[in-house]
């Protein structure tokens, strides 16, 4: 029978690797050109929405980023923990999710669709393409850049869930909207 691991050995462990990895990011990965695109990846993105965001909407185009955020976020640490997919290159060596991704890329284009997709249609539509984009297009350019490793995860798993979050999210922001006019 296997033996399972205490509470302190498993700690031990972690700390063993969270040091291994912040010693990794400064001796391997700041400054490399990869890192370099995740700078891009996090500045620019809000550059650009910032020039065209609607300020009439601005809370709730924003509300539906952060929503945006907590959520891709969520998935994508219980993607790495389950060892699903995990990233070579870090922005910042403190966290295991991609946080470029999760609180610039996804978020700003997400607002985007949902700022200027007005009805449910054109913006299912728009969501479906993004989704398409993320999936076939970017996740495959992450993994050609050495950035982004799939283990047990396929490209195809992730068409639905960038689709879904965006539909979803939408709907819980009409719900929230119409409760606080009510």
């Amino acid at each position: 029978m296997n033996r399972v691991p205490s509470y302190e050995e498993v700690q031990q462990i972690q700390s063993a690797a969270d040091v291994a990895g912040r010693q990794n990011w400064f001796g391997a990965i700041v400054f490399t050109y990869q890192w370099w695109i995740l700078v891009g990846l996090t500045i620019i993105p809000y550059i650009i929405w910032w020039k065209f965001v609607d300020r009439k909407r601005f809370f709730e185009i924003l509300t539906y980023g952060l929503l945006v955020c907590l959520v891709a976020g969520l998935f994508d640490a219980i993607g790495v923990e389950t060892d699903a997919w995990d990233y070579k290159y870090d922005l910042v060596p403190l966290l295991d999710v991609f946080i470029v991704y999760d609180v610039s890329v996804l978020p700003v284009t997400y607002m985007a669709v949902y700022q200027y997709c007005q009805t449910w249609r054109s913006f299912a539509i728009a969501s479906m393409i993004v989704a398409f984009v993320f999936s076939f297009i970017f996740e495959p350019l992450l993994i050609w850049l050495d950035i982004y490793h799939p283990a047990s995860w396929k490209h195809i798993y992730s068409f639905p869930g960038y689709f879904m979050l965006t539909v979803l999210l939408r709907w819980v922001m009409d719900l929230l909207k119409r409760k606080s006019l009510a």
